[in-house]
């Protein structure tokens, strides 16, 4: 079973992407969280597949977040979701793949797939909506 932590501070956007990831990927090892705090703990008790990382949670800067996280959980694949689409570039100098809030349900899930079955380097996708 796939596992997948989305940490956003949304509730309505962390049930959201839950729902989307339980009907695409077939998955019911899906935990949500709203803060850094909460993250730490769960991805000790959880040992995730994929970490779901909203641009703004609470707590840390989401860069330094996905550097921190990879020293700790170097297996760990993070994606960081941000509204703002010139965020694709900062998340890869920080390791981190990336996914643009406005992509659609769809298109987030064309990208997890891939990115779950791989182990390689990460890489940016912008999948935003087309008048940006």
């Amino acid at each position: 079973m796939i596992r997948i932590i989305i940490a956003d501070p949304d509730p309505a956007a962390r049930a959201a992407l839950q729902l989307v990831l339980r009907r695409k990927l077939d998955t019911n090892g899906i935990i949500e969280v709203g803060d850094v705090e909460s993250l730490i703990r769960s991805l000790a008790d959880a040992s995730p597949d994929l970490l779901l990382l909203d641009w703004k949670l609470y707590g840390s800067p989401a860069p330094e977040t996905c550097k921190l996280l990879q020293k700790a959980y170097p297996r760990l694949k993070i994606v960081l979701l941000s509204v703002d689409a010139g965020n694709a570039a900062i998340a890869k100098e920080a390791g981190a793949d990336f996914i643009h809030k406005g992509a659609s349900p769809d298109e987030l899930i064309e990208t997890l797939k891939p990115l779950l079955r791989r182990e390689s380097k990460p890489l940016s996708f912008n999948l935003g909506s087309k008048g940006e």
